[in-house]
């Protein structure tokens, strides 16, 4: 028998024991609480394919403040978490400490979302030439605050690779700010079929507020802050308990309107008709004692409220603002909607909702039917995995001065 010949050189490991490396997407957000940007991110990280791209969470940590309910969830999941320490509300440092992640975990693209995550994409997109998908979720203007920060997150979208955004309202608001049409991706929130178990029966919620089983409950979910318009809701409430004091409104949220709310309701006698519930973390508990989702914005994006409500089978009646139009299709009736800024048409429709429990439950009905596949998690992921591939496919990791995609 002849001896194995020896060789200098490294043996190559068979093909199986080859690890591709995959390209890292960098996905950063400015968040505290879990609102429908955190839900909807948490949402794709499930739903993305992890066959070609491994992802890294980005979000913001204070100095001097408790961690928030998105970085503990986030760290419940077990998601690579990478926090930025901010000590100011304005802090140069950050930009230097995302430059730090993208540079130790090899970072190709970046996607972001909401102002502040913006601004720091933009700027590592036109000084270091990095591939960048900024979102827009949709505007409040709560103050001159705000108003500032939203035309600042529609200053710098237009330096995007790509800008995704939720409703074709949102993209005409977008491109009459400048952002290029052909960089804009419309990409729906989503929601799965009643996605959340509720964590009480329906016979304790009623109990926990003391609602007979004859009343009937009216749900406004949201923030409570001017655009969400539940003054209006509260206007038409009082016309609508001139017909029938068999309604109970639950207003489930909080915000800075809270107080002036509750003011108006002592002072026009609705208090023992308006129940304010807070913030709730598990919304789902109370989808199944609604009878009507009522929405009576003045502007959208795309509500998550709505796309959760339907898929309890909750009859939605809404203003025809933003993107709800987009959801709510009169024609084949998965839902009503009435003029913003209306109490006499919102009062009329929620009394002839309330009065036919058929017309209720086939709304209900239509709505839940009408979500998918539109609407459904695993195509709006996919939707946003493609638009990976093509930045990628495109090379557009040359600096923006070089090269707009």
């Amino acid at each position: 028998m002849k001896p194995r010949a020896h060789s200098s050189e490294n043996p190559q490991p068979p093909k199986s024991d080859i690890q591709e490396i995959k390209p890292n997407v960098l996905i950063m957000i400015a968040t505290d609480p879990i609102g429908g940007p955190g839900k909807g991110l948490f949402q794709f990280l499930q739903y993305a394919p992890r066959s070609a791209f491994d992802y890294i969470l980005c979000n913001f940590n204070l100095k001097n403040r408790p961690v928030g309910q998105f970085i503990q969830e986030a760290r419940r999941r077990h998601l690579n978490l990478q926090l930025l320490e901010q000590r100011a509300v304005i802090d140069p440092f950050l930009i230097f400490q995302a430059w730090r992640v993208i540079k130790q975990h090899g970072v190709t693209l970046i996607q972001t979302h909401g102002y502040k995550s913006n601004v720091i994409g933009c700027i590592l997109r036109v000084c270091f030439g990095m591939p960048w998908i900024g979102f827009a979720h949709g505007y409040t203007n709560d103050n001159l605050k705000m108003r500032l920060y939203n035309r600042i997150d529609q200053l710098v979208l237009r330096f995007a690779n790509r800008v995704i955004t939720v409703s074709r309202s949102m993209k005409e608001l977008l491109i009459h700010r400048g952002v290029p049409e052909e960089r804009i991706r419309l990409v729906y929130n989503a929601v799965e079929p009643a996605a959340t178990l509720p964590s009480k029966t329906s016979a304790e919620m009623k109990h926990q507020y003391g609602i007979s089983a004859k009343k009937k409950i009216i749900g406004v979910i949201g923030r409570l802050s001017p655009e969400k318009g539940q003054l209006v809701f509260l206007r038409a409430m009082t016309k609508v308990l001139s017909v029938s004091t068999n309604v109970l409104g639950l207003i489930i949220g909080d915000g800075p309107d809270r107080a002036s709310l509750e003011k108006y309701c002592e002072q026009n006698g609705l208090t023992d008709y308006i129940e304010f519930t807070g913030y709730q973390s598990c919304v789902s508990d109370y989808y199944q004692i609604l009878d009507l989702l009522v929405l009576p914005s003045h502007s959208e994006g795309l509500p998550n409220a709505v796309l959760e409500a339907m898929s309890f089978g909750v009859p939605v009646l809404a203003t025809a603002v933003g993107g709800l139009p987009e959801i709510i299709d009169e024609g084949i009736g998965n839902g009503v909607l009435v003029p913003p800024d209306d109490p006499d048409a919102l009062a009329q429709r929620m009394g002839e909702l309330l009065k036919d429990d058929s017309a209720r439950r086939a709304i209900g009905l239509r709505g839940q039917l009408s979500l998918h596949p539109r609407f459904s998690p695993d195509h709006r992921a996919r939707e946003i995995f493609g638009l990976y591939h093509e930045l990628c496919t495109l090379g557009c990791n040359q600096p923006a001065h070089a090269r707009h995609v």
